[in-house]
């Protein structure tokens, strides 16, 4: 952490440093009148200090195409020990060192008690235990209880290690940061180990590291040399939502976690109900029984927890000391990590007190505020607790405190939309590492503070951060356009060796640099990135040339990049393409043949598919002769023994011209070596033969017994089977067809809708009254899956077509407009097909099912605003009006709007909802835009960008003139 600053607050941080962390009562006075008694070292800020960029989703990945396929920081295989990681389970006697919740205390003190209260399983728990089970019995796998907080999940994961065998071990890694733990003992993970990652957002969605940890992790669960390995994992829902969403306009900063996490989800209820209630009251335990009389709508674990005296001295707190929990939770809410220096929020405090407030708090405000925060409440821990360091690690340069876990989440919801005071952003841009002051600077910004914004992104610039600089320079361009100060002070102030190794902030610079217009910023910018940027990821080197170029750099720095790059690795085959398409795009016509050169001699030819792509990319550059020199390679030594790789390389070969080589493929007779038991590959290898005109192949293959061997279903395509069917009927196979489509009819799984009214479809195309009999007469509408709304319409159309009234019957009875998936974290892409749904159920006049749908459309998730748009045009077109008001009401009220970069998905909700007259909910929703971080869309929306050129004031109100004067 950074120094303090000075200030009235600096005697009173110097005293706070001194702050026993093992005693009773935080701020009680010692000898001498002094208030901190002589304390221990503290934690580092390494060790869990404020990591704004843990939350941050990287929108700049939307437009750096995929920059970083292949960036690695290390490698969980590195540098392997033979010792295993974690400690044996069954020498787990302390559930409070896995961040399992202290309970109450009970009412009697002098009761013996265990250190916990008697567990009651739910639901969850008897699915956690089937995970559980299968790796006692030797399968790896992986269990993510999703709740909110206090809900009980690592209590559930605490009790499930108990049915685990002798001779299993646990590891927690946490130090020095816990995706560095994970990632760097990753290699050390044996079999019969519990990953346990408790609060996996902290491992999983790290900026840096998180897409590393869940792709070793993944790797750990499917090798059968470590397995078993049982991962367990808790999440708050919108973590999960974070982890698992689907982006739809490009960029995906989380495809491993949602490939590590997706189809593992254990919702874990916030209450309990009915016979749960019955058996805690069973219980002898009094801190049972009173949480059962207690809690409020069944929120048993959150009353063990402390939630009711934590909210208790929480809403009835000091002003001072609520102001101070305020900058606490607005920090997290923000993206601040898990521990936050004293100081940062202690010079916050002002900033949200009244000048009334602030006159009567007294001098001693902050001793008596945090000595209130710290107290324990009930037996659990206060609002704010003191971080204990660990032995042996340095000292920090301030005390750091941990906002209650409970309160965190409620200030995420009841502070939503509140923007913090000017103290509280510099309060930021004073105590916290400048590596985590650009996320917090985009926070500032989005909510229309621009001043305030820019000075962290100046802060963190001077730290060598080359996006918060790109950032500045944009920012500033915008509110002074004539002013070239900011792009001369961003250029001049990079280190002598930048942090090249951040692809992104390298091109989001010159982006930043071009739309300022600096020119001469760029061209000395682009010298230094033409000498020193790194070559070891070719898809980077590729963008930089893209954008050195767009922005009109000097062509000597371009050529200098150019020449350079022909000596890149050629082991990414996808970076390599694009260094070659980017190298004729800026005419380094000399240097597409050098690179060319080399991949036409080098490139290894075990992989056709791989030797395809380089043949369509060299071409592409108009490098046609090392192409053909690269087929002669590819025809004489690649194994063809796989019908898609063997399609992919007759196809490149094709289009590059290269009839003799393709001579040369044909006649080791692919056709009736390789393996037929993929149906989407066959149908592939089917078409390319025929482009080819490989008559005599296309032959050999059709006398395979292809019908009676490819597979009904695919991992990657369930419909191959009927592209299939399409293919032999255009190669006139009528025998293989009909054999084909009798095992599809006879012996297709019925559970995915979508296959079921495809093949209907097939049928009635067909004209094969008898199959479509055969089919329904295995009825399928009481086995399909009712999930995905969008085949579920389309199995209701084809079932209308074909008159199966019965089937219809069956289907509609069993209620798929209540049983459809809307928006949830295991289906985010259900809320398209429910137009699709809606429309089925009114050509079959199931107008109670509609109804049914609308009310459960009405009551939707709103935590995705790109789907949400969808629903509004549902409801409003199925004429639906107390659903419609109800959702737009909603929508109004409580939209998610804390993604930074949804801009575009809520204007589609507001066109949506302007477009059905509900323009009073769109105003409304208009006016919560600022407070939500989305100002750039409310500016637009309200036509007020004149008013608001310099930011707006935390009330509301057009900020006054500054100037780059004014930050520096």
């Amino acid at each position: 952490m950074t120094g303090i600053r000075g200030g009235p607050i600096t005697i009173y941080v110097r005293r706070c440093r001194a702050v026993p962390v093992g005693g009773s009562m935080v701020g009680m006075a010692g000898r001498n009148g002094s208030w901190w008694r002589r304390g221990g070292k503290m934690a580092p800020a390494a060790h869990g200090g404020v990591n704004a960029a843990s939350a941050r989703q990287v929108h700049n990945l939307l437009q750096v195409r995929d920059v970083f396929g292949d960036i690695t920081l290390g490698s969980a295989g590195e540098h392997p020990s033979p010792e295993p990681v974690g400690t044996l389970v069954g020498e787990l006697t302390d559930p409070f060192t896995l961040e399992v919740h202290r309970p109450v205390r009970a009412g009697d003190a002098d009761l013996e008690l265990d250190a916990l209260p008697a567990y009651v399983p739910r639901e969850h728990d008897a699915r956690l235990a089937v995970t559980v089970r299968a790796a006692a019995e030797g399968r790896s796998g992986i269990a993510a209880l999703v709740g909110g907080s206090s809900t009980g999940k690592t209590r559930a994961c605490w009790e499930a290690l108990g049915s685990l065998p002798e001779g299993w071990r646990l590891w927690h890694p946490i130090d020095p940061t816990r995706p560095g733990a994970a990632l760097r003992d990753l290699g050390r993970l044996g079999p019969r180990t519990v990953v346990w990652l408790n609060e996996a957002q902290f491992y999983l969605a790290d900026p840096s590291l998180g897409e590393q940890v869940a792709a070793g992790l993944r790797e750990s669960l499917r090798d059968p040399d470590r397995g078993p390995v049982l991962v367990l994992a808790t999440l708050w829902p919108e973590h999960w939502a974070t982890l698992t969403s689907r982006p739809v306009n490009g960029g995906d900063p989380h495809a491993q976690a949602r490939e590590l996490l997706e189809g593992h989800r254990i919702p874990v209820p916030g209450a309990f109900t009915g016979t749960d209630l019955l058996a805690l009251a069973e219980q002898a335990d009094p801190r049972l029984a009173e949480a059962a009389e207690r809690a409020g709508d069944g929120q048993v674990t959150q009353y063990l927890a402390g939630v009711p005296v934590l909210l208790d001295r929480y809403e009835t707190a000091s002003p001072a000391t609520r102001a101070m929990v305020h900058a606490a939770m607005d920090a997290r809410r923000l993206g601040a990590g898990p521990h936050l220096p004293l100081p940062l929020l202690a010079d916050a405090v002002p900033g949200y007190l009244t000048g009334a407030e602030w006159d009567r708090a007294g001098d001693d405000w902050p001793e008596r505020s945090l000595a209130y925060a710290a107290e324990p409440c009930n037996g659990v821990d206060g609002i704010l607790t003191r971080v204990r360091p660990r032995p042996g690690d340095p000292p920090d340069a301030a005390p750091m405190y941990r906002l209650a876990d409970y309160l965190d989440q409620h200030g995420r919801g009841s502070r939503a939309g509140e923007v913090p005071p000017t103290e509280f952003w510099t309060a930021l841009a004073d105590h916290l590492d400048p590596a985590d002051l650009r996320d917090f600077a985009d926070a500032a910004v989005g909510r229309g503070m621009y001043r305030d914004g820019a000075r962290l992104y100046l802060r963190a610039a001077a730290h060598g951060d080359l996006e918060a600089g790109s950032s500045l320079v944009k920012l500033m361009h915008k509110s002074h356009p004539g002013d070239p100060r900011p792009a001369r002070w961003v250029v001049a102030s990079l280190p002598d060796e930048p942090d090249f190794d951040n692809p992104i902030g390298v091109v989001l610079l010159v982006w930043g640099l071009r739309d300022a217009d600096a020119g001469r910023e760029i061209d000395e910018l682009a010298d230094r990135i033409a000498a020193r940027v790194p070559l070891t990821n070719t898809r980077v080197v590729a963008e930089l040339l893209d954008c050195l170029c767009n922005a009109g750099a000097d062509r000597r720095a371009i050529a200098a990049l150019a020449d350079r790059a022909t000596q890149a690795s050629l082991s990414d085959t996808t970076g390599v393409l694009s260094l070659l398409a980017s190298l004729r795009k800026v005419k380094a016509y000399r240097q597409v043949e050098v690179l060319a050169t080399r991949i036409a001699a080098d490139v290894p030819l075990e992989n056709a598919r791989v030797l395809a792509s380089f043949l369509g990319g060299m071409r592409q550059a108009g490098a046609d002769a090392q192409a053909m020199a690269l087929a002669a390679r590819a025809a004489a030594g690649v194994p063809l023994e796989a019908p898609g790789a063997v399609a992919e390389l007759l196809d490149a070969l094709r289009e590059a011209g290269a009839d003799e080589q393709i001579t040369t493929v044909l006649s080791s007779n692919p056709a009736g070596r390789v393996p037929i038991t993929d149906p989407q590959k066959v149908e592939r290898l089917l078409g390319s033969l025929r482009a080819a005109g490989a008559e005599e192949q296309i032959r050999v293959l059709l006398g395979r017994d292809l019908a009676g061997s490819v597979s009904l279903t695919s991992p990657d395509e369930p419909l191959a089977w009927k592209w299939l069917l399409s293919r032999l009927g255009e190669e006139g196979a009528g025998r293989q067809v009909e054999s084909l489509t009798a095992r599809a009819v006879a012996h297709l799984p019925l559970t995915d809708p979508g296959v079921v009214w495809a093949l209907l479809y097939t049928l009635r195309k067909a004209g094969a009254g008898e199959r479509i009999a055969a089919l329904l007469g295995r009825d399928p509408a009481s086995q399909v899956r009712l999930g995905d709304p969008y085949q579920v319409g389309h199995l209701l159309d084809a079932l209308l077509e074909v008159g199966a009234d019965r089937q219809i019957e069956q289907l509609l009875g069993r209620d798929p407009a209540a049983h459809c998936a809307l928006i949830t974290s295991d289906d985010p892409s259900g809320a398209w097909g429910v137009p699709v749904l809606g429309a089925s159920l009114r050509a079959a006049g199931a107008e109670t099912q509609i109804r049914v749908l609308a009310e459960r459309v009405a009551q939707a998730p709103l935590d995705r605003p790109y789907l949400v748009a969808t629903l509004v045009e549902f409801l409003h077109e199925m004429g639906t009006g107390p659903q419609f008001e109800r959702l737009a009401g909603r929508i109004a009220a409580g939209l998610a709007l804390d993604d930074p970069y949804s801009g575009g998905s809520l204007r589609e909700v507001l066109t949506a909802l302007r477009e059905a007259g509900a323009d009073r909910q769109a105003d409304a929703l208009v006016e919560r835009l600022p407070g939500g971080g989305q100002f750039e869309l409310f500016v637009e929306q309200t036509g007020t960008g004149d008013l608001f050129r310099y930011g707006r004031d935390p009330g509301g109100t057009s900020a006054g003139p500054w100037s780059w004067d004014d930050l520096t």
